[in-house]
C-alpha cells in the first residue's frame, strides 16, 4: 500500500518495537494524525515546512508504546539546522558537544556521554565511524552525514527487547524511508554556506528521486556533496604551573637571597601559579563531505515483499591544518630554584596582583598578569587530515499476512576512521645567543583577561621574520627517538642546543567491519489483549582494527629547512574574527608539504660514526626494516600511541528475544505495550602488542634497550548478559498519556579502552630533568557497564499539532569505565598491580610523586589507565510543551511553537570517594522554538542554552580537570515558496557570536575559549 506523503520523511512512522521490521511497516501501521475541526474556505492552515515537521514528530511520539522523542525533516524535505547533531539537540535530553573542532556534533543524552548510546539506522547496527575511546567521549560523529538522506531520527528512551542493546542512555535511530513508501517524484537543491570567520564559502549539491515503476515496485536514490571549509580561533593557558620555589622577580639570586620569593613563599604556602604556557591558534577544517542513499521494494505477492536500502557516506577533510603560537616562561626550570645570573630560564620582571584561593596547604595565588624576558616560544603548524567513512548495505524479505509476519534481514557495513598529524614546530630556545647577561633578547608580557580569555593581552616582543637558521637544524649526535632537530647556536650554553625543529605528531586510523544477519515472528492475535508475540535472533560479527603511530625527527634531512620557508602565519589579520584585540601578531608559519618535501625521505641506515644522521640500533631490524609513519618519518616506539594503537578486536554476538505484546481495556482504560527479556553472548578476541620482554636486562637509570623486542599476543574474553524489560503507555483520557517504562542493558567498552597490554614510555636519556617512565595500564579485567533503567511519562495532547509532557528517569549505572584514581593502583609497591608487573622495581608514593626506590637520579613513574567504577546513579527531569496556534484569530493563527527544559543530576562516588563527575553533561539544558509559517513563506527562531559542564580530567598535558562555561546560542532559519514546487531558504546560526569557554576550579582561570563565528546559508530547491 502507498503513501503519497508531501514529503519523503512522512514514511518514518513504524513501529517502534520492532527494529527489524523497519523497512515494512508502511501505511497499514502508521498511526492516524489528530484531526482538527474543519476550517472555513479560504481560511486553509499550511500543513507543511515547520509545522508538519513537528506534528509528524508529535504522532510518532504519541502512537508509541515507547518513551521516544523524535524529529522529521520539515515540508522542504530537509532538517533547518547546520547538520544532524545540531538537529537533534532540540530533543529534550540531548545536548551537542562543541569540543571538536571539526563540527563532528557528537551528542550527549540523558545525562550520560555519547559513548553511553547506541546509534543505529532503521533499527538495525551499522559500522560506526569511532577511533577514540570512552574516557573522551567518543561516539558516532553525526557531523559524519548529511542529513538529506534522513526523513526522521527517533531516540528511543526506553528501548525494548526487540531493540539493539548498547543504548544504555537510549538508542538514537536514523531513519531512511523505504521505496514504496515515498510519494513518486524528484527533488534537487544548491546551498551556499558562507562563515563570517575567515570569509569562507563552501557550496553544496543535492539531489533524490524516487520512482514507482509499478504499483508493487518502487526504487529511491539520494545523493548529496558539500564542500567543507570552516574554520575555529582560540585562545589557551595550557598549563597552571606552580612556581613557588623558583619564581624570581628583580634580580635572579638563589631563593635564599631574593627578598621577592622570600616574601612568597612565606605568604602563599599552597604555592604560586601562573600561566606558563599561553597559546593562540587557528584550526581550519577543509575538505568535502559526500553523502547517498539508495533502495528498492517490491510487493511480489499480497504476502511477500523484498527489499533493500543502503547507504554511504564519506566526510573526508584531508585538507585540515592547525597554526599555533606558544609564549612559554616555563623553559629550562630545573625545579630547585637555583637560578644563576647567565641561567636558561624565563625570568620574571613584574608580576601583577595576585588571585588568592584557600587550599588545605594554605592561600594559594594565581598570578595572571605578568613581564618576562628570556623566552621560549613555539611557531607551530600541524596539518591534521582527517576522514570518516562509512556504508551498509540491509537487504530483507517479508512474509505478512493477517496473523503472521516474518522478516529476515541482512546487514554489510564498513567504517573507516583516519585522524592523522605531523607537526613542525620552531622553537626559539632561551640557550640561543645567551649573553653576558644570561638573556635571549625575547621578553613578553602577558594577561590572561580575568575571567574570559576573549580579553586577554599577549605581548610578544621578537621580530616578525625568519627566525630558522642558514643551514637549518642538523640532528645532535646524540639524539634519540624523542629528542628534536637543534642546530647548536653561537654562544649557546657548551653542550646544549639552540633554537629547534620540533617534528612529531601522533597518527591514527580504525577500520570496522560488521556483519548481521537476523530473523524475526511475529504472531498477532486479534480481539485479545494479548496483542502478540514477538521472537528473534540475530548473530552479528564485528571487527575493529586499530593503528597508531608517533612521527619522530630521527633520519630526516632537516638541515635541508631553509630560512625561506618560514612565513607570516596567513590568519594574523583576521584572528578571532577581531573580537580579541590583545593577541602578539608576532606570528610565524610553515607550508607543510614544502617543508616534508624537504626532509623526507628520511635517512634509515643504522648511525655509525660515517653516518652520523642515521637511526639508532633499536630503530632498525633485520635487514635494515624500519617502521615508518603515513608522512614517511620514522616512528616512535616507544610511545603509547604506538604500542596501545596497535591491535585488533573481533566480537561474535549471538542474541535472541522473546516479547510478548499488549493492547486492551483494563478497568475501562486502554492500555498498550510490551514485556519481554534479550538474551546476548559475547566472545572476543584481541590481538595486541605485547612488550612483557621490551624491559628486560633494563636499569631505570641508564638508556632505553637497544632492541625492539615487542611481540603480538592474543587475549580472550566472554560475556554473556539476560536483559529483561518492560513498558505500557495507559490512555487515562481521551489526549491524556501516561508511560512507564523498566529496562536492562550493557555497553561494551569502546576497542581503544579494551587494550589488554600494559606500555611503558621509556624516559629519553638526551633530555635534561628528571626522568619519568610512562606507564599505561592494560585493561585486562575491563567489563561491560549495565544500568537498570525506570521511566515515567504524562503527555497531554491538547490539541491538534500540541502537547504537554513531563519525564522523570532514574538509572542504577554499574562499572561504567572511567580513569584509574586510585593510588595504590597506580603506584603499588612492589611495582606489581593484578598481576601486571610494571617491570621497574619497587616504588613509594610520597603523596605527590610516584618514585622508583634505589634510582640515584630519582627516576619517577606517572601510571594511568582505565577501569571499571563504582556504581552511581542517574536522574533527569523533562518538561517539554509544543503548540500550534491555529485557534488564534487573523494573521496570529500561523504562530505556533514548542519548549524544553531538561535537568539531569548524578549521584556516586569514585575509589578515593569523591563525587562523580560525568564529562559533558550538563545540569540544565533549555531548547526555545518559535515559528510562523503560511503557504508563502515560514520564519523559524530557535534559542539553545546550555549550564556548564565539566570535562574529563586528562584532555590537557598538564592540570586539573576543567570546567565548561555556560552557553547560549540563537538560531534563525526562513523559507519562501515561489512557485508550487520553487522555494528559496535562508538559514543562520550563532546569530548570538558566542564563544565556548573553559576553566580550571575557578573561572579566574581560565583554561580555553573557541571562537566560531556565524555561519549563513543559502539554499534554493526545487521538486518535479
Amino acid at each position: 500500500m502507498r503513501r503519497t506523503a508531501l514529503f519523503a520523511g512522512t514514511a518514518i512512522a513504524v513501529l517502534m518495537a520492532t527494529p527489524a521490521f523497519a523497512q515494512s511497516n508502511t501505511a497499514d501501521s502508521e498511526p492516524a494524525a489528530p484531526q482538527a475541526e474543519e476550517p472555513a474556505p479560504g481560511d486553509q492552515i499550511v500543513v507543511t515546512g515547520f509545522r508538519r515537521a513537528y506534528a509528524d514528530a508529535l504522532n510518532i511520539k504519541r502512537e508509541s508504546d515507547q518513551i521516544t522523542d523524535s524529529i522529521s525533516s520539515d515540508g522542504l524535505g530537509r532538517f533547518p539546522d547546520l547538520n544532524v547533531g545540531e538537529a537533534i539537540q532540540r530533543i529534550p535530553g540531548v545536548q551537542i558537544n562543541r569540543e571538536a573542532d571539526s563540527r563532528n556534533a557528537t551528542i550527549s543524552l540523558r545525562g550520560l556521554p555519547g559513548s553511553f548510546a547506541r546509534t543505529t539506522l532503521n533499527g538495525g547496527g551499522f559500522a560506526d565511524p569511532i577511533l577514540g575511546s570512552a574516557t573522551n567521549t567518543s561516539s558516532t560523529p553525526l557531523g559524519a552525514f548529511n542529513s538529506d538522506i534522513f526523513s526522521a531520527i527517533t531516540v528511543i528512551k526506553s528501548p525494548n527487547a526487540a531493540n539493539l542493546s548498547g543504548g544504555l542512555s537510549g538508542n538514537v535511530d536514523l531513519k531512511i524511508a523505504p521505496a514504496l513508501s515515498r510519494k513518486a517524484g524528484g527533488w534537487a537543491k544548491a546551498s551556499y554556506e558562507y562563515n563570517d570567520l575567515g570569509d569562507l564559502g563552501s557550496p553544496a549539491l543535492a539531489a533524490g528521486y524516487n520512482a514507482h515503476i509499478t504499483d508493487n515496485f518502487a526504487v529511491f536514490g539520494v545523493v548529496s556533496w558539500k564542500d567543507e571549509k570552516f574554520r575555529r580561533d582560540s585562545i589557551s593557558v595550557n598549563t597552571w604551573a606552580n612556581k613557588l620555589g623558583s619564581i624570581q622577580v628583580g634580580n635572579q639570586a638563589v631563593p635564599a637571597s631574593n627578598p621577592t620569593y622570600q616574601a612568597l613563599i612565606a605568604q602563599y604556602p599552597g604555592g604560586v601559579y601562573y600561566p606558563s604556557q599561553v597559546r593562540q591558534f587557528v584550526k581550519l577544517n577543509k575538505g568535502h563531505l559526500l553523502t547517498g542513499a539508495g533502495g528498492y521494494e517490491w510487493q511480489a505477492t499480497d504476502t511477500i515483499k523484498f527489499g533493500a536500502t543502503g547507504f554511504y557516506t564519506e566526510r573526508n577533510l584531508d585538507q585540515g591544518t592547525n597554526h599555533l603560537l606558544y609564549i612559554d616562561t616555563s623553559a629550562g626550570n630545573n625545579g630547585t630554584g637555583a637560578l644563576a645570573a647567565t641561567s636558561a630560564v624565563a625570568h620574571f620582571t613584574s608580576l601583577g596582583t595576585p588571585y588568592v584561593v584557600q587550599t588545605p596547604t594554605g592561600a594559594r595565588a594565581y598570578i595572571n598578569q605578568f613581564s618576562a624576558e628570556n623566552v621560549q616560544t613555539y611557531d607551530s603548524i600541524r596539518s591534521e587530515p582527517a576522514k570518516q567513512k562509512t556504508w551498509a548495505i540491509n537487504p530483507t524479505i517479508e512474509f505478512k499476512d493477517d496473523d503472521w509476519r516474518v522478516t529476515a534481514q541482512g546487514t554489510i557495513s564498513r567504517a573507516q576512521v583516519l585522524a592523522n598529524q605531523i607537526e613542525l614546530d620552531i622553537i626559539e630556545n632561551p640557550y640561543r645567543n645567551l649573553g653576558t647577561a644570561g638573556l635571549n633578547g625575547i621578553t613578553t608580557s602577558v594577561f590572561t583577561g580575568g575571567t574570559s580569555l576573549q580579553d586577554a593581552v599577549f605581548v610578544l616582543n621578537t621580530p616578525n621574520a625568519s627566525h630558522i637558521p642558514t643551514g637549518g637544524y642538523p640532528l645532535p649526535s646524540a639524539a634519540s627517538q624523542a629528542t628534536q632537530a637543534g642546530a647548536q647556536m653561537p654562544g649557546a650554553t657548551a653542550g646544549t642546543q639552540g633554537d629547534r625543529f620540533g617534528v612529531t605528531g601522533t597518527n591514527g586510523q580504525s577500520w570496522n567491519a560488521l556483519d548481521a544477519v537476523q530473523l524475526d515472528l511475529e504472531r498477532s492475535f486479534q480481539g485479545s489483549f494479548l496483542s502478540g508475540f514477538q521472537v528473534g535472533m540475530r548473530y552479528e560479527r564485528n571487527k575493529y582494527t586499530s593503528t597508531g603511530s608517533r612521527n619522530t625527527s630521527l633520519g630526516a634531512n632537516t638541515a635541508n629547512i631553509t630560512p625561506a620557508m618560514s612565513q607570516v602565519n596567513p590568519y594574523v589579520n583576521d584572528f578571532f574574527g577581531g573580537t580579541a584585540g590583545g593577541y602578539t601578531t608576532n606570528w610565524r608559519g610553515l607550508d607543510v608539504n614544502q617543508v616534508l618535501g624537504a626532509i623526507t625521505p628520511v635517512n634509515t641506515a643504522p648511525r655509525t660514526t660515517a653516518n652520523p644522521n642515521g637511526l639508532p640500533g633499536q630503530f632498525v631490524f633485520g635487514s635494515g626494516g624500519v617502521f615508518l609513519t603515513p608522512y614517511g618519518l620514522t616512528n616512535n616506539y616507544w610511545d603509547p600511541n604506538y604500542w596501545n594503537n596497535n591491535f585488533t578486536n573481533t566480537k561474535k554476538v549471538m542474541s535472541a528475544y522473546a516479547m510478548a505484546k499488549f493492547d486492551g481495556n483494563l478497568f475501562g482504560i486502554r492500555v498498550r505495550g510490551n514485556a519481554g527479556v534479550r538474551y546476548e553472548a559475547t566472545n572476543q578476541k584481541i590481538d595486541a602488542l605485547d612488550c612483557r620482554n621490551c624491559l628486560a636486562g633494563l636499569s631505570v637509570i641508564a638508556a632505553p634497550p637497544v632492541n625492539h623486542s615487542m611481540t603480538n599476543r592474543t587475549y580472550k574474553q566472554n560475556y554473556d548478559y539476560w536483559l529483561p524489560s518492560a513498558m505500557f503507555a495507559a490512555d487515562l483520557a481521551k489526549n491524556l498519556v501516561f508511560r512507564g517504562a523498566y529496562y536492562q542493558t550493557y555497553v561494551r567498552p569502546q576497542p581503544r579502552d579494551n587494550v589488554p597490554a600494559t606500555s611503558v614510555q621509556i624516559p629519553d636519556p638526551a633530555v635534561a630533568g628528571t626522568p619519568t617512565y610512562n606507564v599505561i595500564i592494560g585493561a585486562t579485567n575491563l567489563q561491560p557497564y549495565t544500568s537498570d533503567s525506570y521511566d515515567l511519562s504524562l503527555e497531554w495532547y491538547n490539541r491538534p499539532g500540541g502537547a504537554f509532557a513531563v519525564a522523570v528517569y532514574q538509572k542504577d549505572i554499574q562499572g561504567y569505565v572511567g580513569p584509574i584514581t586510585d593510588r595504590r593502583v597506580l603506584c603499588p609497591a612492589n611495582g606489581l598491580y593484578n598481576g601486571i608487573d610494571f617491570g621497574l622495581g619497587t616504588l613509594s608514593d610520597d603523596g605527590t610523586n610516584c618514585n622508583i626506590v634505589g634510582s640515584p637520579v630519582g627516576a619517577r613513574v606517572q601510571a594511568s589507565g582505565v577501569t571499571n567504577q563504582k556504581p552511581m546513579r542517574v536522574r533527569g527531569v523533562e518538561v517539554s510543551v509544543q503548540q500550534n496556534l491555529d485557534f488564534l484569530p487573523g494573521f496570529l493563527k500561523y504562530l505556533g511553537g514548542a519548549a524544553n527544559y531538561t535537568y539531569t543530576d548524578i549521584d556516586g562516588k569514585d575509589a578515593q570517594g569523591n563525587p562523580i563527575t560525568l564529562p559533558s553533561v550538563a545540569k540544565h539544558n533549555l531548547n526555545l522554538i518559535g515559528y510562523y509559517e503560511t503557504k508563502l513563506f515560514g520564519i523559524r527562531v530557535v534559542f539553545n542554552h546550555r549550564g556548564k559542564y565539566d570535562l574529563a580530567a586528562g584532555n590537557s598535558f598538564v592540570g586539573d580537570a576543567r570546567t565548561v562555561k555556560a552557553r547560549s546560542q540563537l538560531d534563525a532559519s526562513a523559507s519562501l515558496n515561489i512557485l508550487k514546487n520553487f522555494s528559496i531558504s535562508l538559514d543562520a546560526f550563532n546569530l548570538t557570536n558566542a564563544t565556548r569557554s573553559e576553566y580550571e576550579n575557578d573561572p579566574m582561570l581560565p583554561r580555553r575559549i573557541d571562537y566560531d563565528g556565524r555561519t549563513y546559508t543559502l539554499t534554493i530547491r526545487s521538486s518535479f
